[in-house]
């Protein structure tokens, strides 16, 4: 379980008050108008902002102490940060170990992956000759690789045409039911997520202002 309370970081003039719980292995849709915050609500999870007051614990453990890289949490933004110079082995490889250096058990575990994500035909293409839907699989890959509990997206699938978009809904879908995975999704477009979250948070002006279920959502919350 996610559990933050009164969580507040002030921003030039902007400034939080987040209370929310997320139990795990469920997929919570975040929705609201640009710069309610929504953004700031996953690096606070994610621990790349830390807060002034309130607490943040994650299964029962206090992070206020915890840096991003010792949290069970994985994150993807709307820049991959893949390299475009290596390959989708590669930059797989890179999130398991930076320098490259893989035993055969590791390395097993990325053929798999990209069989997974039906890029073997790709394994050894450069990101460049990819295309955008290809390069999302990658950047999934390198989440999986991962293994961590918590997958947060800031909306990495926006600029993908709308097919694409549900594509890749589909397989965030088939990788949280496979892994038990809890999911935090910042989403530009709601409407075709109501059929994948349990629900959706709708964050203005810092705040949780509601807590939607899927079929009640409506355009004009905003």
């Amino acid at each position: 379980m996610i559990k933050l309370e009164n969580i507040s970081i002030k921003l030039d003039n902007f400034q939080t008050k987040f209370t929310v719980e997320i139990n795990k292995g469920e997929w919570v849709g975040i929705i609201g108008q640009s710069g309610a915050g929504k953004s700031t609500f996953l690096n606070l999870i994610a621990g790349f902002a830390q807060p002034e007051v309130g607490s943040l614990t994650i299964n029962n453990g206090d992070m206020r102490d915890v840096p991003a890289s010792k949290r069970s949490v994985s994150s993807l933004f709307q820049d991959n940060n893949l390299f475009p110079h290596l390959s989708v082995y590669q930059n797989i490889a890179v999130a398991i170990k930076p320098n490259l250096k893989l035993n055969d058990s590791e390395k097993k575990k990325i053929f798999e992956i990209i069989e997974y994500l039906n890029l073997s035909s790709k394994t050894h293409s450069s990101i460049g000759r990819l295309s955008g839907g290809e390069r999302q699989r990658v950047a999934l890959g390198r989440i999986i690789s991962s293994d961590k509990e918590i997958l947060l997206l800031d909306e990495p699938f926006s600029q993908l045409d709308p097919n694409l978009r549900i594509e890749m809904l589909e397989l965030i879908k088939q990788i949280r039911e496979e892994k038990n995975i809890t999911i935090i999704m910042v989403i530009h477009t709601p409407a075709e997520a109501i059929g994948f979250v349990n629900r959706f948070l709708l964050i203005k002006e810092g705040e949780v202002l509601r807590d939607l279920d899927p079929q009640d959502y409506r355009i004009d919350l905003y």
